[in-house]
């Protein structure tokens, strides 16, 4: 059977409250279920869901620092390997100019022919070399083997010229120079020979230039991944080989350059985007001669983290679909809980109006029957007294024609019947029925009280509707409280209805082997503040004379006493319905 909207709400959101329940707020245990609702929900989530979300971020942090430790590993290990190769790279062709102007004499090296040979030599040995140069003291090249005419150039205001005339040996920056094209050089000092002219301290440079173009592919070979980045930039952070994306202005490196260190670091910072990147760095110097190179290897962190980042996307998917999954089984299993609850709450506070409402009765049953007997006694001697006097009246002649006395000893006598009724009706209130079990016809008895009715439903134009089907099964209980329990509900109805009005009765049973008999009119109604008045002794809404008030409260009683029960629902000008609940067959028990 598919489940409504309506009913899969209720188990979502259930109502445990209804306005016609407020009657019996005051013998409820616990006043605020939906308090209760909520508090249970929010316990279970708490209890199921805490210690998941506490061990899923506790696994998130460690796995992170790990995995932080890892990258932090893998980007130094890199640097250092890009380190040692640049280091060597610098080493050996300064090493290879250091061996050559040892081994070489002045003559030689400035010999144009002989220098060639030694350039194409290194090249083959080494390569990476452009040209090569004999610079004088006084920063004249005095002999030059390449590609380019500079022979007879100055370099005493260079920079690199300077630096190998103080400490023997240079590794100059990346720069442009004479030949207008990006390149670097290498120089070492030599003093001249002792036979030499110029042997009074005097010194010549052998310089070799390198090609940049070779540096920069042995740095790509280093790169891993799309995201990473790696680079030369010197002390002051202008970028010494190409950066692809950390360019900024007048070729400045966008990072912050990292403090001195002997060995290779790596660290997490931020980039001038906000973005999270490891950094690896190294200072580079050789053992000839010092450089100005920094060399930079830059990981974007988010690409590095992307696998375990996929990953806990997973797992945070996977969690909040078990956390709705658990909230919703919380839910359903906490409002099945607190719905229980509420039931047997609410069938106790039904049981105990029930009691407060019999011991009200007993007792005005008591009361009602001692006023009875006693005003019966009185009423007796006025009625005989009356009717003496009538009589006296009749047979004399002086108060024969005397009409308004007869009529005022009259309205005497019918007074005291009237008085005589109402304790009668009293009596029988109080009255302890003794129960007469035997199988009733349902459908037979409700036709033969409303055949008592007959005349008057005829004469004012009232339809019966009676829907009594023939499976109802014979009712063992007492005819005769059976009979006055439906007459007196018909009484009422035909009390409460105007002429052309409609009564429909009809009954149907249930698994629990009950019947239930509905009586139904389209009268004026009860309203919702003498609703839950109606059985109580003397409560009446007619009009002064015309009821006793004990009508409906006799009906209670003896429905009482046939082990049913009595509900009724009515809306003010649409109708009122009486449903009597009776089982189909008494216990013993219930008969004694």
């Amino acid at each position: 059977m598919m489940i409504s909207l309506k009913e899969m709400w209720a188990a979502i959101w259930p109502s445990f409250r209804h306005k016609d329940d407020e009657h019996l707020n005051t013998y409820y245990t616990f006043h605020d279920y939906r308090q209760l609702w909520g508090m249970g929900i929010f316990v279970l989530m708490a209890t199921a869901l805490l210690p998941l979300v506490v061990m899923t971020f506790i696994y998130y942090q460690l796995l992170e620092q790990s995995i932080n430790s890892e990258s932090l590993l893998r980007t130094e290990r890199v640097t250092s390997n890009a380190r040692r190769a640049v280091t060597y790279f610098l080493e050996e062709r300064l090493a290879a100019l250091t061996f050559t102007v040892n081994e070489m004499s002045y003559d030689r090296l400035t010999n144009p022919e002989h220098l060639r040979d030694v350039l194409s030599n290194l090249k083959l040995g080494f390569g990476g070399l452009t040209d090569l140069s004999v610079i004088a003291d006084d920063g004249t090249q005095v002999a030059y083997a390449g590609p380019f005419n500079l022979e007879g150039k100055n370099y005493s205001d260079q920079p690199w010229f300077q630096t190998c005339k103080q400490h023997g040996a240079c590794v100059s920056e990346i720069f442009s120079g004479y030949r207008d094209v990006p390149h670097m050089v290498v120089a070492v000092k030599s003093l001249y020979p002792d036979e030499s002219p110029y042997s009074d301290g005097r010194f010549f440079i052998l310089r070799a230039t390198l090609e940049t173009e070779r540096l920069i592919q042995m740095l790509a070979s280093y790169r891993t991944g799309e995201h990473a980045d790696i680079f030369l930039v010197n002390h002051a952070g202008v970028l010494q080989t190409p950066s692809r994306y950390y360019t900024g202005a007048s070729n400045r490196v966008t990072l912050s350059l990292p403090s001195y260190a002997e060995r290779t670091h790596a660290m997490m910072a931020l980039d001038a985007g906000g973005r999270s990147v490891v950094i690896g760095y190294a200072y580079i110097d050789t053992k000839i001669a010092s450089t100005t190179f920094i060399l930079m290897v830059v990981k974007e962190r988010a690409a590095m983290m992307k696998v375990w980042l996929e990953l806990r996307h997973q797992i945070n998917w996977f969690l909040a679909v078990s956390a709705i999954i658990i909230a919703v089984v919380m839910t359903l299993t906490s409002t099945y809980m607190v719905k229980k609850i509420f039931h047997a709450d609410h069938e106790k506070a039904r049981t105990m109006l029930m009691a407060e409402q019999n011991c009200r009765l007993a007792s005005i049953g008591q009361l009602a029957a001692g006023v009875a007997h006693e005003i019966n006694n009185p009423l007796a001697l006025i009625n005989e007294t009356a009717g003496y006097v009538k009589d006296l009246f009749l047979i004399e002649e002086r108060y024969k024609d005397d009409t308004e006395m007869v009529e005022h000893i009259d309205s005497i006598i019918d007074a005291v019947e009237r008085c005589g009724t109402i304790t009668r009706q009293l009596l029988g209130f109080a009255r302890h029925f003794d129960v007469q079990v035997q199988p009733v016809n349902l459908k037979r008895m409700v036709d033969d009280v409303l055949s008592f009715h007959k005349k008057e439903a005829e004469y004012r134009n009232i339809a019966f509707h009676v829907d009594i089907p023939n499976s109802i099964p014979l009712i063992e209980t007492d005819r005769g409280k059976l009979q006055q329990i439906i007459l007196n509900l018909v009484n009422n109805a035909f009390q409460a209805i105007d002429n052309g009005c409609f009564l429909k009765v009809w009954a149907e049973t249930d698994e629990a082997e009950q019947v239930r008999i509905f009586i139904r009119d389209n009268g004026c109604g009860i309203s919702k503040d003498h609703l839950n008045k109606i059985f109580e002794p003397f409560f009446t809404t007619k009009k002064e004379g015309k009821g006793t008030g004990l009508g409906l409260s006799i009906t209670y009683g003896l429905v009482q006493k046939l082990h049913g029960n009595i509900t009724v629902q009515s809306q003010t000008g649409e109708g009122t319905t009486f449903v009597v609940t009776l089982p189909v067959h008494m216990e013993k028990e219930v008969q004694s």
